[in-house]
Formats: C-alpha cells, structure tokens, sequence
C-alpha cells in the first residue's frame, strides 16, 4: 500500500493500492483522476474531539515551556536581555501556532505508522532555506499549502524513520493563496510611506498617550474617541515593506535545543523550532528592531489594538519593547468566538500578550486583566443595515484551510468536509419557495475546498456569490439571515435586530460551561439549531414574514441577555472609554 500525504501529484504512486494520510490530498476539481484509483482515507485522529481537547491542554503546556526557552535563545543571539513577556509579544503568537501545526501532522504521521502493509511513500528533498517563512504573512501562505505541509510531513517520516520512504525531486509550485498583506509598494510610495510615518511619529510623540493601532472602529468613531481624549487622531498603520532574505545557518544552529523535549514530539521541536523560526525574529531582528522604534510614536503610555498583534511585525518589536518600558498594552476583542468556544488558543495569546483586555461583554474568573466593555465594532451595521421585507434569504458559508492551522472548538482540518455536508442537509431540506429566494454567500478565500464546484454539481441552479459586495449591502437586500458558523457575523445580524436562523453541529462548536445557557435560549426560541433540517423547517415556517417571528417578545427578551453578553452596546461607548483609558493613565 503507497501512502499520499500530500494533494500534489508529483508525489503520487497510483499503480498499487493508495492510503490517503487525509482528505486534505483529495482536491474536489480533480475527482475524476482519484475517484478511479484504488484508495482508503485514514482516519483523523481529532475526529475524537476529546482527545483534541486535551491535546489542546498539553499543547499549551508545551508552549509555556518553550517560549521561557526560545527567549533566552533569541536575547543570546541579539545580545539583548528582554523578559519572556517581550518575546512572547513579538515571536510568542508564531510559536504557538508552530507547535499546533507540527503536532497534528506529527500525529498524522504516526497513525500511518500503525497502519500494516505500506510499502513506500515519496517525500521531498530536505531543503535548510526554502521553507523558512520571512514573517507570519508567509507563514500564513505556507501553512496553507500542500507544498509546506508536504515538507513538514517529509521532514517528520525522515526523523521518526518508521515508514519506507523513497525522495523525489518535483518543480516548486506556487503556495496557493493570495494574501493581500503581502505587497510591494512602488519607489514614490514608498518615499510617501516613509514621511506619512515620519511625521505621525513626530506628531503623536507629542501630543498623544494613548497610540491606537487596527482597532476595528471606523474611522468617525476612532476620530471622535481621540479626540475626546485631547488627542490628533491616527489610524494608519506606519507600514514597511520587509525584505529579509538572507539566512544564517550558523546562527540558527545555537538556536537548537539540547534535549529538553521530553518526548518524541518535544524532540523533534527541540531543532525544527530553530529551522522554522521566521527571518524576521533571527536574521532581520536588528534592522526591523530599528525600523520599528523610527517608525512609531517614542514614549506612549498605553498601546490600543484589536489585531495588529497578530502577524504586524513591526508593531509587535515597538509594543514590546514599549512595555518593557512601562507602557500598557489594550487589547480589545475582534473574533466572536471568544469568550464562548470551549477552547481558543488565539484567545489565550492575546490575553495573555496585554495588560488589559477588553471584551464584548464576557468575563473569565481565570483572567483577572479582562474587562467587559461595550464596543463601537457594531455601530456600522446597528446604524445602517436594515431587512428588506421582500429581499432574498441570504446564507452566508465559512471556509477553513485544509490543514489544521490553530486549535480552537471549531471544525478542524478534514472536519470542514462535515460542515460543507450540512449546508447541502439544509438546502435540501428548505422548500422550494425558500430555494428560489436562497442566496448563499461563499468566503472569499476557498483554501481547496472547491465549494462553489460542489455546490453547482448538487444544486445546478442555486444563487452563490463571492465577489466584492459587502455583507451589509447583501443584508439590506434580504429578508432573513442563515448563520453557519459561531463567529462574528452573526454577532452583526444580531446588534442590527436582523432576523437570523443558526445553525451548527454541537459536536464541532463546543462551547465552555458559562456561555452554554445563553445559547441554549437561542435554541429554546428556535434561533439556533443543532441540525440542519431543524434550522430548514423553522425558515420554512416563517420566510413570508421573518419580522414578525423576529419581534416576539420572548425573542427579543432572549436577544437583550444575549447581546448584553456577547456585543454589548451603548450609545455612551464613547465616554466608557475615555473614563477606562484616563484610569489606565493614572495607573502608569
């Protein structure tokens, strides 16, 4: 039997039996090429959703333990002596993620090992330089990719050497998504870049205490808010292209571990860590490090933002060399699954990366820097997004990689195949009055998955869209909201008083014990839906007239204690935060 661990066909053996390490190898364009081999998928190891979770458990442990040790590395290759909160909020959130990434295709791997009677599979060449990532943007593309993840499968068969393995060469191939932060400016925007930024700093090292960076307020709110704080609005992120190309393997080689893992995993960590660390954190620290500080303001006592943590290198080297000064870094909510999900290791950085952080309306006894906070994230679409009585139903469709890429209860890598099959479940189960208004929203990026393909063989004549339109003029034209997922949208059809059906498998959504009875309302007044054919009977009920379902008291009695929850708005946000950000003030 020929194990494929990989969708890229350069490496594929197709004149023997074939196991599929997942579905991740079965590109749903190229069916009929593999749907005519002679081939078993493996199982996925977190379709034990309990397992999943305690690997979730231990993977945090992991983490804790490696990134105390990654900072003494990089303080010793800088010649720098910065605490492990500087690191963790500059190289922490990669590392994190690495971790994740490389123990599922590490479990992945040695189910294979189990598995009796493979005779070969062909991996890729070990290649020190090609799969180091610049930055996370990269790495965000890499993860994302058959190629990359066939390296990291190559590189772990090769270590454990428990499967017969032959190498072969194939032609580099693109990564397989865009991602538009990811660009190079032309030379004049670049010089206009370079005193945009020039003068935001001057000007803000001045005048402004608080610096506000991707803080997903729109611009008027932002404005207003500096400005009741006696400050020049800004909201532009000081932005470089960064070049970092060279790599020193000399110097990546004092970055290994000698034997702290205390198991084959942690093993393998110990070097692949030091391998795979993004340029920026080793070769292009120094010159990035200063380019940092030139760019931003110099002596802010509070640092505000929702996501310029994650990924934003130079913001992540100024804000953690700030609050090695003293300066406070504010986080604010900006994914609706915090706060909710059973477990979210995204949420675990960003509240451990802040000195505060301010939610939607949620508290943890666990986190005693968390504060509820009513948000102005929502006052665009509470202020201009109404239904059309006579619009369509609009469903709006997730979409996940391929490849698990972060642990947090929602579906995991092949998992996304059993969230795909409930949409066809409910379009097939809504009345052919609900079908002919049904438009159903694809997410930008498909990852693989060829969503739009499935959805034209099952439902030749079914409404989809992915293109440049708004959400929220999409809304203004429909009738009823179709929510698939538990993240923002949703979230937005609610502070909007948008009428809005839900549904989602539990199995894949698990949800932590103090959020489960506000979602058991939901379910109780028939918003939310365990299964697909529920979620269609109820919107076959009241398509003609969604408001009037909408409007019933226990309904909207159900939304207040939600939404006082999870997106609590005020029309005085504004002076809740001026009177937080004038006592943080205060403190430093």
């Amino acid at each position: 039997m020929f194990l494929i661990t990989t969708a890229d066909q350069d490496f594929w053996k197709t004149d023997e039996t074939i196991l599929f390490l997942g579905e991740w190898c079965k590109i749903f364009d190229r069916k009929p090429l593999w749907s005519e081999l002679r081939y078993t998928v493996l199982p996925y190891h977190w379709d034990d959703r309990k397992m999943m979770y305690q690997d979730y458990l231990y993977l945090d442990r992991v983490n804790e333990k490696y990134l105390p040790l990654l900072s003494e590395k990089l303080n010793e290759i800088h010649d720098v002596n910065y605490s492990s909160k500087y690191w963790r909020i500059v190289a922490g959130l990669w590392l994190y993620q690495f971790i994740e990434i490389v123990f599922d295709r590490y479990l992945s791997i040695k189910n294979a090992t189990r598995t009796d009677h493979i005779s070969d599979t062909w991996i890729c060449p070990y290649d020190s330089k090609r799969w180091i990532p610049t930055d996370i943007p990269d790495f965000i593309q890499y993860y994302c990719s058959d190629e990359y993840n066939h390296y990291l499968y190559s590189r772990i068969i090769q270590t454990l050497g428990e499967l017969p393995f032959s190498i072969v060469e194939s032609k580099p191939k693109p990564t397989g998504i865009i991602n538009p932060a990811k660009t190079h400016d032309s030379a004049v925007m670049r010089n206009i870049r370079k005193l945009y930024n020039y003068c935001s700093k001057y000007s803000l090292s001045r005048t402004n205490q608080v610096v506000f960076v991707e803080t997903y307020l729109d611009h008027r709110d932002s404005i207003q808010l500096q400005l009741s704080l006696g400050q020049i609005p800004f909201f532009e992120f000081p932005y470089a292209n960064i070049e970092c190309d060279q790599t020193n393997l000399t110097l990546r080689k004092k970055m290994v571990f000698n034997s702290v893992g205390k198991n084959e995993f942690e093993s393998i960590l110990d070097w692949l860590i030091a391998e795979q660390i993004p340029r920026v954190y080793v070769e292009g620290y120094s010159d990035l490090h200063k380019c940092a500080l030139d760019s931003f303001p110099e002596h802010p006592k509070a640092i505000l933002t929702a996501n310029a943590y994650n990924g934003q290198t130079l913001f992540q080297l100024w804000a953690a060399y700030q609050v090695e000064r003293g300066a406070k870094l504010i986080g604010m909510q900006h994914g609706g699954h915090y706060g909710c999900g059973l477990w979210s290791a995204s949420e675990s950085h960003q509240i451990r990366i802040c000195d505060r952080f301010y939610t939607w309306g949620w508290e943890s006894r666990d986190a005693p820097n968390i504060r509820p906070l009513s948000t102005g994230k929502f006052n665009q679409v509470k202020n201009n997004v109404s239904p059309d009585p006579n619009g369509t139903v609009l469903m709006v469709s997730g979409s996940l990689p391929r490849y698990s890429y972060w642990m947090y209860s929602i579906p995991v890598g092949p998992q996304m195949l059993n969230y795909i099959n409930d949409q066809y479940r409910f379009i097939q189960s809504v009345s052919v009055g609900v079908f002919e208004k049904l438009l159903v929203r694809l997410y930008p990026f498909d990852f693989g998955w060829n969503e739009s393909s499935r959805y034209r063989e099952t439902f030749p004549t079914l409404k989809q869209y992915m293109g440049e339109k708004t959400i929220y003029k999409q809304l203004n034209e429909s009738r009823l909201f179709i929510g698939t997922f538990n993240t923002t949208t949703y979230l937005e059809t609610f502070a909007a008083n948008f009428p809005t059906v839900l549904f989602w498998d539990p199995k894949y959504w698990e949800l932590r014990p103090s959020a489960q009875p506000f979602f058991d309302e939901l379910r109780t007044v028939g918003i939310l839906h365990d299964t697909p054919e529920s979620a269609a009977k109820k919107v076959n009920e009241i398509f003609t007239d969604p408001l009037t379902w909408w409007n019933q008291d226990d309904i909207q009695k159900v939304l207040k204690k939600f939404s006082h929850q999870f997106l609590r708005t005020s029309s005085d946000w504004r002076v809740e935060w001026k009177r937080e950000f004038l006592q943080i003030l205060n403190e430093t």
